[in-house]
This record gives C-alpha cells, sequence and structure tokens, in this order.
C-alpha cells in the first residue's frame, strides 16, 4: 500500500486547493475576526489581557471587586490593539470612569462576553439551540453536541450532569454526543476503580441504551440510533477510558450499536490503543456485530500533562514536539484509512491542520475509504474551513459546546483553554490567521508538514510512564544533587495490581498469628512480657496485626549506655562514608515501598496514597541530609564533629517519613540515634529500621524502642541525651523543657492552619484544595486545614455553600482495605478536642454534620461547622480529625489578623487570583510554609521545607527538609590554624546565600520559593567572661541580616565603650531585670551553652529559643541564628495553562 501514500508534492497541491477554496468561502466578519486573532497572536500582552480579563470575570462574582480588577488589567496591559475603534472607546471610558459604576458596567461587560463568544460556546436555551441546530442539519454538517455546565467536585453535580446527558439525548434535533467519565461520575480517581468501573458501565450502558431507544432520522431519511462519543482527558484516565469503552460495548445488547472513542495523537501510546480497537472492532465485526469509530485528535491536554509530570516527578506522557505530534498523526491516518480497518473502525479526522487534512483526504481517496471517515473541527474557530471542506464533498462534523445561561461563566475555563491552545507558537491556527502562499508562513508550516512526513515512519511508539512497582527497585548511587523520589503512579494498570498484592499481604485475619516484635538493645534482641498490641481499627479492633516488646527503666539505661559509647565507632565515619550508607538505605526503603504502605495501613490506619507518598518521603530524607552534610563539611574554615546521641521522638501520623528525617538529620552528623517512635505506630519503625541496618549502620547507632511513661522520663533526662528531636504537640515540647531545660530541643508542634479564601479566588480550585487539605488523612496532619475563612460575598453565595457540601459528602470515607476510601480511620476514638469540637458553641450550625460510620468511632466523615466565631474553641484550637470551621471576613486585612493573632504559625494558604492581594497576604501572615492558589499539605523534602512559627515551633526555626537543618546536630567551631576575615565572610554568605529568595527545583506550573526573613528582634545576653570579639562578630552578623539587636550585660560588666561601639541598643541590667523584660524579644542569643539554670528555665517558660552556639568566623553558619526560614508555594497555572505572573511575584 506504500505506492498509494500521497507523496508531499500532491499534499503541497492539495493543501493550495483547500486554501484557495477557504478563500471563496469567507465572510468578511470572520476576515475581521482573523485580523483581530493575528495582531493578539502578535502582540502577546493583548491576549494576556484577554486571557485574564475572561478568566477573572468567569470566577470573581463580587461586581465591585470585578470593577476594579477590570481596570488594573487595563492599566497594566493597556487597551488591546485587536479591538475595533467603538470597543476601544468603551473600553477607555471603563478606564477612565465607567469602573466606578460597576452595577452598570459589569453586567454590560458580562453580556457582550457572552455575545462575544456565542459563536464558540453555543446557548443550549430553546429556541436559540433548535434553530442552530437545524441550520447545521441543513448545511449538512454534523454536531457532536459537548454539554458544559458546573465543575464537578462531587457526586451531586455529576450526577446532574449525567441526567443532563440523559435528557439531552431524548431531544429529536440532537443527534450525537461527547461524553467525559470525569463529568458523568466524580469518583474517578485511580484506586477507586473496583467502585468506579461497575458503576460507569452502568451509567454508560444506560446513555449507549437512550441513544437506541431515541433514534433521530439522518438527512437521507434513514432512522438511525444516536452516537456517543466518549472523550479522552488527561492520561490518567486513558487506559480506564479505553477498557470501559469496549466493556459496556461488549455486552449484549449493543452489539449492533455503533459508539465512538478518541485517541490523543501527542501520546506515544497512541499506536497501541489504536491496534487494541482494531482487535476489538474487527472482532466484534466478525462475530456480526456493529463497526466503531475512532476520533483522532492531537491532543489537548498538553500543559496540564507537563504541569503534573513536573510536579510528580513521573515522566510527561506526551510526545517531545509539535512535530513528533503532527509524524504520529500522519502514521495514525495511514493505518486508519487503510481498507481492512476503516471498515470496522470508522475515523474522525479531528484537526483544523491544512497539511493534515489534505493527507487524510488523499489516503481515504487512494483506499476508497472515504465512506468511513468524517472531518471534525470545533463549531466557531475558522468556519470557513469547514465550508470549504464541505464544497469539496467531505463529510463535515462540528465539536460544539453548548452551555446554558446560568452556567456560561462556568464554560470559561473551556474558552480560556481553546484560545491558549490555538494561538500557542506551534498551533497552526496560531499562523493561519491571514495566512496566504509564498509568504515566511507559509513556509515556515510547509516545512513542518515535510519534517513530521519525514519522521512518520521512524517513530518511537513506547509509553513513557513504565513505572512498574512489581519489579525490583533500580538502585540510585550517591550523588551530590538530590532528586525527590517519585510517587506511584497509581493510573497504571500494572502498579494498580501491585498495590492489591499489598494489601492482600498486610490485611491480617483473625486466624492469623501476630508477628511479635523484639525489644533491640544494641546489636541484640530480647522478647519482653510487657508489649504493646496493635488491632485493627478497620475491622473493628478484633484482629490483632503484631505485637511489639516494650523496654523498662533498665533497659533503657542500658540502650543509652551503648548509644553513648558508640562501640561501633559511628562518629569515626567519614561523611562519604556516611552518604553512600544513607542512599544504600534509601534504595532499600523503596525496596521494601509495598511493605511500609502495608505496615502504615494496618497499625496506623492510613490510606494507601497517604502511606506511598510518605515512603517518598523518607526517601528524600535519607538521601538529602548528607548531601547537605557534606556542603557544610566541605567549609574549610570551620570543625564540624558529632554531639553524641540523639533523641529522636516521633508522630503517630507519619510513622514513616518524620522519623527516618529525624534519624538521618543525626546520623548525618556522626551521631548516634535513639528512635522513640510514638508507641500506636511503632511497628512502622521496626520496619523501616531494617533498611538502614541492612545498609550499614550499626545497630548500636541506631535504636528502635518503646517504653512506658516513667522510662521515657529517663530517656529524656538522661544527660547523655545531647540533642531531642521532637514532633508532636506543643504541650509535650513544653513538658520535655521543664524536666530537661539545659538539652536543645528541636520539635515541631502543633498548627492552627487556616486557608483564607477571597472573592477574587477561583471557588470550584479552592474548593478542591480545601477539602484535600481539610480531610486528608482524616485530618490528623499538623499542615491540615482546620479552618476556613471566607470573605463576605462568598460566604454568603448559597452556590458555594452547596459546592462545598457536595464535595465534602463525596469524599469515600472507610476502611483502608478498600482502596476507593480517601477518607480512613482516626488513631483514636478518645480525642477530648475532637469531641469538643463536633459540639456546636452559640451561633454555630453545621453545614455538614457529623457522621461516625463505624460502631468504634474511629471513622468519621469529613464535618463542616459553620458561622464559627473568632475566639471560639473551635476556631483557635487544632483538633486533628476531619473537622472544618468556616467563619467570614470582610477584609483581607482583617482575615490576616485573625491568622495572626492564633498561637500557632505552621502552614497557611490563600485563594485568591489577584496578585495585590497575594502580595499584601506573602508580606503579612506569620507562618513557616504558605501556599497560595494550592492544597497547604504536602510539603516535599528540597521543595517546600517544613517548619513553623510561634508555638508551631521550638528551637532555632530551621526547617526539616531545608538545607541548614542537619547543622542542629552538630557541634561547629573555627579551626585553629583558621585565617578568616569575619566580616568579609558574613557579607558575602548574606549575598550568596541568604539575601534572596530562591526556587532550587524550577518546576511547570507551581513556583517555590525558600527565603530567609529578619527576626523581629533579638538580644544578646553577654556573660563577664565572653570574648570581646564575640561581641562584635554577633552584633555585625545581626546587622548584616538586619535583624535588630539589643545587648544586654551585667552591672559588673565594664565594657561600655565596646556595647558602645557596635552601634546597638544596649541595656545594662542585672540576669533578673533581663530575665523579667526578656518576653518581648524573639530570640536570645549568647556565646556559650554555659548559663544558669534559672535563665534557660525561664525563657523557656516562655517558648523562646537561646542560640548558644558559640559564634564562628564562617557566615554561611553564624548567620543561621539571625534569621528564621519560610517556604511559599505558589501554583500559578490555570487549567494547566501558564498564567501570566509579573517577574516581580515570582521573584518576590
Amino acid at each position: 500500500m506504500d505506492n498509494k501514500k500521497p507523496s508531499i508534492a500532491e499534499v503541497h497541491d492539495w493543501v493550495q486547493k483547500l486554501y484557495n477554496t477557504c478563500e471563496q468561502t469567507i465572510t468578511t466578519g470572520e476576515r475581521r475576526e482573523q485580523h483581530k486573532y493575528a495582531v493578539m497572536v502578535q502582540r502577546p500582552t493583548d491576549k494576556k489581557f484577554l486571557v485574564k480579563m475572561l478568566d477573572e470575570s468567569s470566577q470573581i462574582r463580587d461586581r465591585k471587586k470585578l470593577a476594579k480588577r477590570i481596570k488594573r488589567l487595563i492599566d497594566e496591559y493597556g487597551v488591546p490593539q485587536f479591538l475595533n475603534k467603538r470597543d476601544t472607546f468603551l473600553f477607555k471610558m471603563y478606564q477612565a470612569f465607567g469602573h466606578h459604576f460597576d452595577f452598570i458596567a459589569i453586567p454590560i461587560i458580562k453580556k457582550r462576553l457572552r455575545m462575544d463568544t456565542s459563536k464558540i460556546i453555543i446557548d443550549e436555551a430553546r429556541p436559540k439551540l433548535t434553530k442552530h441546530l437545524a441550520t447545521r442539519f441543513q448545511q449538512k454538517i454534523g454536531q457532536n453536541v459537548n454539554l458544559l455546565g458546573e465543575v464537578v467536585l462531587g457526586d451531586k453535580e455529576a450526577d446532574h450532569r449525567y441526567f443532563h446527558y440523559l435528557e439531552a439525548l431524548e431531544s429529536p434535533d440532537i443527534n450525537y454526543i461527547s461524553v467525559k467519565i470525569s463529568g458523568i461520575y466524580a469518583q474517578t480517581h485511580a484506586l477507586n476503580y473496583k467502585e468506579s468501573f461497575p458503576e460507569l458501565v452502568r451509567r454508560m450502558s444506560k446513555l449507549y441504551q437512550k441513544a437506541i431507544d431515541y433514534p433521530y432520522v439522518d438527512e437521507d431519511g434513514m432512522t438511525r440510533p444516536k452516537f456517543i462519543n466518549l472523550d479522552m482527558e488527561e492520561y490518567k484516565d486513558a487506559h480506564f477510558t479505553l477498557r470501559l469503552f469496549k466493556e459496556v460495548l461488549s455486552k449484549p445488547e449493543f452489539k449492533n450499536y455503533s459508539a465512538g472513542i478518541v485517541v490523543q495523537a501527542y501520546l506515544p501510546d497512541a499506536l497501541s490503543f489504536q491496534t487494541e480497537l482494531l482487535e476489538f472492532a474487527r472482532a466484534r465485526v466478525e462475530a456480526g456485530g456493529a463497526p466503531i469509530k475512532m476520533r483522532l485528535v492531537k491532543g489537548c491536554n498538553l500543559e496540564m500533562e507537563t504541569v503534573i509530570s513536573s510536579l510528580r516527578g513521573w515522566p510527561n506522557p506526551v510526545r517531545g514536539t509539535k512535530i513528533e505530534v503532527d509524524a504520529n498523526y500522519l502514521h495514525l491516518l495511514e493505518i486508519g484509512l487503510l481498507p481492512e480497518n476503516a471498515k470496522v473502525l470508522h475515523l474522525g479526522v479531528a484537526s483544523h491542520n491544512l497539511y493534515s487534512i489534505a493527507y487524510a483526504y488523499l489516503l481515504a481517496h487512494r483506499y476508497d475509504t472515504v465512506n468511513y471517515m468524517s472531518f471534525e473541527m470545533l463549531e466557531g474557530m475558522a468556519n470557513h474551513l469547514w465550508r470549504a471542506q464541505s464544497l469539496l464533498g467531505n463529510r463535515v462534523i462540528l465539536y460544539t459546546p453548548v452551555v446554558k445561561d446560568e452556567h456560561f461563566l462556568n464554560a470559561v475555563s473551556y474558552l480560556v483553554r481553546r484560545m491558549d491552545e490555538n494561538t500557542a507558537p506551534d498551533n497552526f491556527l496560531t499562523h493561519s490567521f491571514n495566512l496566504k502562499p509564498g509568504t515566511k508562513t507559509w513556509d515556515f508550516l510547509a516545512k513542518q508538514f515535510e519534517k513530521a512526513y519525514a519522521m512518520k515512519d521512524s517513530l518511537n511508539h513506547t509509553p513513557s510512564r513504565t513505572q512498574d512497582r512489581n519489579k525490583p527497585y533500580a538502585p540510585l548511587g550517591p550523588s551530590d544533587k538530590m532528586t525527590n523520589e517519585p510517587d506511584t503512579d497509581f493510573d497504571l494498570p500494572a502498579n494498580q495490581r501491585w498495590i492489591e498484592k499489598v494489601v492482600t499481604k498486610w490485611k491480617k485475619s483473625k486466624t492469623d498469628e501476630p508477628e511479635i516484635i523484639p525489644l533491640q538493645i544494641g546489636s541484640t534482641t530480647i522478647m519482653c512480657e510487657q508489649r504493646q498490641k496493635y488491632m485493627d481499627r478497620c475491622q473493628d479492633e478484633e484482629v490483632c496485626i503484631c505485637e511489639m516488646s516494650k523496654a523498662n527503666t533498665e533497659q533503657i539505661k542500658q540502650i543509652i549506655d551503648i548509644a553513648e559509647k558508640d562501640p561501633a565507632g559511628w562518629k569515626n565515619t567519614t561523611i562519604e562514608e556516611r552518604h553512600r550508607i544513607m542512599y544504600t538505605a534509601a534504595n532499600n526503603l523503596s525496596e521494601m515501598r509495598g511493605d511500609l504502605i502495608g505496615c502504615m495501613c494496618a497499625v496506623t490506619g492510613k490510606t494507601v496514597t497517604e502511606g506511598d507518598v510518605e515512603v517518598s518521603e523518607g526517601v528524600d530524607y535519607a538521601r538529602f541530609y548528607t548531601t547537605t552534610m557534606k556542603k557544610f563539611m566541605a567549609l574549610e574554615t570551620v570543625e564540624i564533629t558529632s554531639k553524641g546521641t540523639i533523641l529522636v521522638i516521633s508522630p503517630w501520623n507519619f510513622p514513616c517519613a518524620i522519623p527516618i528525617g529525624g534519624i538521618v538529620a543525626g546520623l548525618a552528623g556522626g551521631n548516634t540515634v535513639i528512635l522513640k517512635p510514638a508507641t500506636v505506630a511503632a511497628p512502622v519503625a521496626w520496619l523501616f529500621a531494617k533498611a538502614f541496618w541492612n545498609a550499614g549502620v550499626p545497630k548500636e547507632a541506631l535504636q528502635v524502642v518503646i517504653t512506658d511513661r516513667e522510662a521515657l522520663e529517663v530517656l529524656t533526662t538522661h544527660p547523655a541525651i545531647k540533642h531531642i528531636i521532637l514532633t508532636g504537640g506543643t504541650d509535650t515540647a513544653r513538658a520535655i523543657l521543664k524536666v530537661n531545660p539545659t538539652t536543645p530541643l528541636s520539635a515541631e508542634t502543633g498548627g492552627k492552619n487556616v486557608i483564607i479564601l477571597t472573592a477574587s479566588g477561583d471557588r470550584d480550585h479552592a474548593i478542591m484544595n480545601i477539602v484535600a487539605s481539610a480531610f486528608g488523612n482524616a485530618g490528623q496532619k499538623c499542615s491540615a486545614c482546620s479552618l476556613l475563612l471566607v470573605e463576605r460575598s462568598v460566604y454568603e453565595d448559597a452556590n458555594f455553600k452547596e459546592k462545598l457540601i457536595d464535595a465534602a459528602t463525596s469524599m469515600k470515607v472507610g476502611s483502608v482495605w478498600e482502596l476507593g476510601n480517601i477518607v480512613g480511620p482516626m488513631i483514636t476514638n478518645k480525642n477530648e478536642k475532637l469531641l469538643r469540637g463536633l459540639t456546636l458553641e452559640p451561633g454555630e450550625s453545621w453545614l455538614v454534620p457529623p457522621r461516625f460510620i463505624d460502631k468504634k468511632h474511629y471513622i468519621l466523615a469529613p464535618t463542616i461547622k459553620w458561622d464559627v466565631r473568632p475566639g471560639s474553641f473551635s476556631f483557635r484550637e487544632e483538633m486533628f480529625g476531619p473537622l472544618l470551621s468556616v467563619s467570614c471576613f470582610e477584609t483581607l486585612e482583617e482575615a490576616i489578623a485573625l491568622v495572626n493573632g492564633l498561637d500557632y504559625g505552621l502552614t497557611s494558604g490563600i485563594q485568591t487570583l489577584d496578585e495585590r492581594e497575594r502580595q499584601i497576604w506573602k508580606d503579612s501572615i506569620i507562618a513557616g510554609n504558605l501556599y497560595i492558589n494550592r492544597g497547604i499539605t504536602g510539603a516535599i523534602v528540597n521543595r517546600q521545607p517544613f517548619g513553623g512559627m510561634k508555638l508551631s515551633a521550638f528551637g532555632g526555626g530551621i526547617k526539616a527538609g531545608g538545607p541548614n537543618y542537619c547543622t542542629c546536630f552538630v557541634q561547629i567551631k573555627d579551626k585553629e590554624n583558621a585565617v578568616l576575615d569575619y566580616a568579609d565572610s558574613y557579607s558575602n554568605a548574606f549575598e550568596e546565600e541568604f539575601r534572596l529568595p530562591r526556587d532550587v527545583n524550577n518546576l511547570f506550573g507551581e513556583q517555590n520559593v525558600f527565603r530567609y526573613l529578619p527576626l523581629k528582634n533579638m538580644v544578646l545576653r553577654l556573660f563577664p567572661n565572653d570574648p570581646d570579639e564575640y561581641v562584635s562578630m554577633i552584633a555585625f552578623a545581626a546587622s548584616i541580616c538586619n535583624t535588630p539587636l539589643t545587648i544586654s550585660y551585667d552591672i559588673s560588666d565594664h565594657r561600655d565603650a565596646l556595647v558602645a561601639s557596635t552601634g546597638c541598643e544596649s541595656k545594662k541590667e542585672s540576669l533578673q531585670q533581663f530575665l523579667q523584660g526578656v518576653a518581648k524579644y524573639e530570640r536570645i542569643r549568647t556565646c556559650s551553652p554555659n548559663l544558669p539554670l534559672e535563665m534557660y528555665k525561664t525563657i523557656n517558660k516562655l517558648d523562646k529559643y537561646i542560640a548558644t552556639a558559640p559564634p564562628v568566623k564562617e557566615g554561611r553558619v553564624e548567620l543561621i541564628h539571625y534569621i528564621k526560614e519560610q517556604s511559599i508555594a505558589f501554583e500559578y497555572h490555570r487549567y494547566g495553562s501558564i498564567a501570566e505572573v509579573s517577574e516581580e511575584e515570582l521573584t518576590l
């Protein structure tokens, strides 16, 4: 058949013919539209303005805010040059004074917006739609109707959309519709396939049956069933959608029904999809069934696929260049139009590209398969092209989005995506506006086709996403640059089969013999009589998973003694050895991913997806901390040694990642580590500890223990413990400091985390982020959103409340052994704060009332409390459960004040499209991790270093997963013979490391900035024996970091001149006077840890931190004491398309 394939010359000739026909059919109005697009393409600012105005007009429902916003857009971008004179005048009038009359201007703008888009998005109201469909029917142009509507956030809207499709199929004039599975069913996430697949089979069956029951009469007078096309969306649904299509059409009642499905040429998988469809279609026809149809598109989710791949660390499933996509399209056309294929699998050629159209036309005529092919284009986009096609005798079908007026603003996202896609630099339509033969543009498009033609037979069709957890993990060797470990891609069928095997292994039964976990004392293990039992809360605590030995006081002392003596000599290992061992441990953790997930599911009730990302985080920690420690070890003028023994006290809510982070941070510096995991989660720690022991960490250097309260106090107060790392409650941190005030404590504690939703926010996107942040891991994250502040115009909008209810109540709740569940059990059914929060205070009401679904009350469905008042219990307290409190605010400044008035400052978020609001919020909010237009949980190592402010952190404010964390757990001092000018060193370090915010990840669609902020103030308490040089060094360091420093020194200290020479505020006072006034300082600095016990106790009671390390001349080390760290994650794409963001905002 190769001799029948059109040559390049033949294609060029037919393109010229098609172009000439287009020129004959184009109207004056269409010429004007083409000119407008041509100007827009040449002036990117015009396109940015239009996209932003369309987008924000659809999202901002507050009329006054929208009026101001449009005025600012005109001020920023200018009046677009593609507008006609009348519209240009109107925009200038609006800019000058019209924005003051929002009650007049905004309705006019929205009405005009609807009018201007009426040819692209058709009004569903009758008789307008009737007239449009009748016109196209008379023109013998098919209409593939796409019903647009509200964004599907939950089951209620999905059901509404589903019934809307059923209703549309009853309309006599609608004979062809496109259906997206995400539009008719809300629970399509990857691991819900056991429920979603049969439900979607049921729904698609009803749609197909409806199409059969309500046939139509075609233009030739033939009665036919209506046609349903199953759309492909994001790659995550591709395999599922194809499987669904085949399953439904394999039912006997649909043997003679013909339906269609989309295949996207930008996927390398497209050939295998086409092959699978051909095999299915051929077998179907041979059995006497009807042929089916494949609608071949280039693909319209490229940007979103790129964003997802970048964020998740997965290979991009899309082909790398436009030429490759075009080449694949030609290749698939060649296969699809072969007679033996086209007869069983009809082909819809969906493209506006003249060369793709020409190639398909010529192929079909050569193969005599014209009757099995249709050309498909977008309604309202280049109408002269489909008219020309029709004049040339081709069958044309237009993809026609329709929407009811009340939902029009929800359809703008479709419009924005189309506009962005059709004016992209390498899109054919971009170059087709005012296209003329013989021009550079014409030659460019011709060359583009020729390159694709030359490539079409040599393409690689291997899918790029091939992750398979069933296969052995491919280990990574040590590297000086850490790359985040990708999570499991559960959209891939192989990984779904893998996780099913994990569940089968770890879901225990009553007949299984529970494992007995021994107590580890150095390199020996013993079975203890005192043991903790672990019962499966997803099986009503009727099944014992395992038992774990508990240490008594004497055994704790033995463990401490071994750690202190370090018989295996861990402290003598080099950083290179430790780096290699940690990378091996990371590889071991990756290999045991399934068991770690299964253990977390069984022991702590984590869902599979929550457990999976935690394993990835643990792997990242194992690789990251020695990577950062190597950089400090490379500093030539300082000597770095281990502190001794580090005690890590880890939580139950992150039983894998957080303890791994703590032990690696300790081990990286040559310390020995004792891990005391949360007792209720300890078996997970025993499991992952094996990854470290097997990698080469001596058992004497890493010991894992659980114990009772009495023995725990011995552990936390023993003088051999040189530093404590805690992740837990604020009360726990205070209790440790009370009994052991002199041992340094690095603690990440509680959080009352808030998302602010302004009237300028994308409400649908915000709701998705809110429910994920509030109810993920059953709300048991220290970063979880437990308080939502909503601007009044949104707060009082009934539609917003309905959508929030729909999203929350649609989250699947139940046992983690049912993979589709998103919200699993809580760790305890005796959380007193949560139980109190589940009662209403005066003025409060339930938007979603509490509902336990198990008899033991471990599993609580997402719950939302409305009208929560500032200062109330639910407003100020961390709940640690799936309870979201919602409150109203009037102004952004008020909302910020409410957030900053809380005791905690861990994570905080804002949802707004207004860059001014974002900037005000960033400059004002007091929290360690800030999130803009995304969820506020899920910090990733080195991407969003994690740690809070105020009562959310105890210690030096150095973030876990950040570049400086490991310095907390080593001793750093100047080398004796090193020569270094501290002033130069501090100045250079500030410029190179501390002055500018930076994003080391450079992801697509999300910026992750790490920045250093000056302290509000700091005090140096000087003691008589402190060296004079230290005073000068500390004063200079604080000055460089823009942190105001006060020097407090004793009445008996006569270094007045020295103190005065620093230029700092000074106070000559007794220790008692100093301690009486110390509360006003954010941080205290001393020259040594050898301080009066009274000073430690007093300052600890105030929840303040004392930086006691003697100052060093190396600025990269010393300046850490004078700043606090902050991470800011900003999702700046819109529907996958990269939104216009000012350079100033991206660089903060």
